[in-house]
């Protein structure tokens, strides 16, 4: 299968990850990583249910939205690492800065796709539970989709200067480990390089 094809697919699995961050909210723990999971979910689907025709028509209104209520709680650069992998090591400083801003992109312009989608859909936060590392929290939920089915969905997140979302999970299927495998075959045809320049041709025609 070619990259763009993996791509597409991984973009649909992208929507729903991050499609999540912006569904109803029907339960909640008070730990921070969990508050600020919850916290964003609740201020963002308020926007969702009260600017839904705005939404729809101004794109520029619903990035400032994106900027506001999801990029922040984020951790693009160690997404980022985690995708590309082993290749990491082979980046330059400068190849780095790009990978990180082109895979960033790629994935606000999937959840700013997602969101325009929004029809009502909710998410249940099961109870927090400790990890063994104090720096490191997973929040756990359920996606319910409008027609009744539903798929566990997990927020990883790690303490860096406020807790921050470096994967998610979908019924067992890792964000960053499914783009891994796209970005390491178009590695091997292209190098770094040829990665970025997909990325970059990819987010042109989004």
């Amino acid at each position: 299968m070619d990259f763009l094809m993996n791509i597409k697919i991984k973009q649909v699995l992208a929507g729903l990850l991050f499609s999540t961050l912006a569904l109803g909210v029907l339960a909640a723990d008070d730990h921070p990583a969990q508050a600020m999971v919850v916290n964003s979910t609740s201020q963002l689907i308020d926007v969702l249910k009260t600017q839904s025709d705005r939404i729809k028509n101004d794109e520029a209104f619903l990035d400032e939205q994106i900027d506001k209520f999801v990029v922040p709680y984020v951790d693009f650069n160690t997404m980022t690492k985690l995708a590309v992998g082993k290749s990491w090591k082979q980046a330059d400083a400068q190849q780095r800065v790009d990978l990180v801003n082109e895979f960033k992109a790629l994935l606000l312009n999937t959840y700013t796709n997602a969101l325009t989608e929004y029809s009502g859909e909710s998410i249940e936060f099961e109870d927090f539970k400790p990890e063994r590392r104090d720096d490191r929290a997973v929040v756990r939920s359920t996606f319910k989709q409008a027609s009744g089915s539903t798929v566990p969905v997990l927020y990883k997140l790690r303490e860096k200067d406020g807790w921050l979302i470096y994967d998610i999970e979908v019924d067992q299927i890792s964000l960053v480990t499914s783009y891994r495998t796209a970005f390491s075959s178009e590695i091997e045809k292209g190098g770094i390089d040829g990665l970025l320049k997909t990325m970059k041709d990819k987010n042109a025609n989004s």
